[in-house]
């Protein structure tokens, strides 16, 4: 983004958990715009925060669990955890870190920085911790787990709408996002979709897409990016791959990721007998992931739910055919048949026959990767979204800011 700012510089201070990249993206983007920013956290996050004023509310060490996923994935990956957090309900641990937060003194920090705008990204994590403090203008943004998931028990419904109704603007990343937050009690006019967006990176590297050459002679490969958890059904994966081999035995299959099933799911590709033909990749810095977005033909993400996943952004962008879970958070952006396909989540035949005949059809391919990085480029990238969330952000602190059109 190199427009002008649209007023004088703002103080941003962000709540949230910055281990993972798109906290820390979110934090850096406004960096970059000239805003003054702040980020609190109840522990130091293990890696710098360039240009941000770090305030940390525990005296103690880093956290104990940090794990590189993003926000609304946390619901699902914990990594280890003292006896309690293993055995209390989600919901309940977030009255007792609220608790915590506040005894730390997080309103005492926020009245220190005086911030024009307060923001909290995770809905039921953060953002109800930031409720508690009482300071206007609040944001919250909700990543998807944290109301698709966790807001489905009597408990965790009332947090979450006890705290979005506290906010004076919530951000979605996707339509039925925002609708689920409405349906949380939230005012119409309190509630917008916001993508973080992903880097032009994605774009750039896209096209050398395998999909977009005339005549490729690499083996037909499936990737998928998701966490090893149980949420992103990644062992329906590896049995699709298995009964698609069987009629198309030189393909190859690149899991990337990390998460509590990697053990697990290792020991199903040996029972599956399909041995070289899979290779566990582990978690990717976004160069790397880049390039294998551009050698791989299909790209699979088959959650049981998920708001609008920036992976299958950079997927689109990339230029690998996006197979995906037919769920209201891919509507407007991945058309069934015509720019990539949807699958019931987790239904291991139906993404057999749906990788069979994605990659049995070039032309649908490359047809499909030229429309998806168009749409990408007018509507998913991060600069263009994020000028959006600047012009909330001035509203918000009694500095509105003409439209424009992104």
């Amino acid at each position: 983004m190199t427009s002008e700012l649209p007023g004088p510089p703002l103080r941003i201070a962000v709540l949230g958990d910055f281990e993972g990249p798109h906290t820390r993206a979110w934090l850096r983007t406004f960096v970059e715009r000239g805003h003054d920013v702040h980020a609190i956290s109840y522990y130091a996050p293990r890696a710098d925060l360039p240009g941000v004023t770090l305030h940390v509310l525990s005296k103690g060490p880093s956290k104990p669990d940090a794990n590189p996923y993003s926000p609304g994935e946390r619901a699902e990956v914990r990594g280890k955890r003292p006896l309690l957090a293993s055995l209390a309900p989600p919901s309940l641990l977030r009255l007792v870190h609220a608790l915590r937060y506040s005894r730390a003194g997080l309103r005492r920090v926020l009245d220190e920085i005086r911030p024009d705008v307060f923001h909290a990204h995770y809905a039921v994590e953060h953002g109800f911790y930031g409720a508690f403090a009482g300071y206007h203008p609040y944001v919250i943004s909700a990543w998807g787990s944290d109301l698709l998931v966790e807001s489905r028990t009597a408990l965790g419904r009332r947090i979450a709408a006890w705290a979005l109704r506290r906010a004076d603007l919530v951000t979605g990343n996707d339509a039925s996002l925002v609708q689920r937050v409405v349906e949380l009690g939230v005012a119409p006019e309190k509630a917008a979709v916001v993508h973080l967006g992903i880097e032009r990176a994605f774009l750039d590297a896209g096209g050398a897409s395998v999909n977009l050459r005339d005549a490729d002679s690499s083996p037909p490969t499936v990737i998928s990016d998701r966490a090893l958890e149980p949420l992103y059904n990644v062992d329906a994966v590896l049995r699709a791959f298995a009964a698609l081999r069987k009629g198309l035995p030189e393909a190859r299959l690149v899991i990337a990721g990390q998460g509590s099933r990697t053990g697990e799911l290792h020991r199903l590709a040996q029972q599956l007998d399909l041995g070289a033909s899979v290779h566990f990749a582990g978690h990717l810095d976004q160069a790397s992931l880049a390039d294998a977005l551009t050698r791989a033909q299909v790209y699979v993400s088959v959650p049981s739910s998920d708001s609008l996943a920036l992976s299958n952004l950079e997927v689109m962008a990339a230029g690998a055919f996006p197979i995906v879970s037919d769920l209201p958070s891919v509507d407007g952006w991945i058309e069934d048949g015509v720019n990539g396909l949807r699958v019931p989540p987790g239904d291991g035949e139906a993404l057999a026959a749906a990788l069979r005949m994605a990659l049995g059809d070039p032309e649908l391919r490359r047809n499909a990767a030229i429309q998806n990085r168009t749409l990408v480029e007018a509507r998913g990238l991060r600069g263009p979204n994020m000028l959006l969330m600047e012009r909330h952000y001035y509203r918000l602190a009694g500095h509105p800011v003409e439209e424009q059109a992104i």
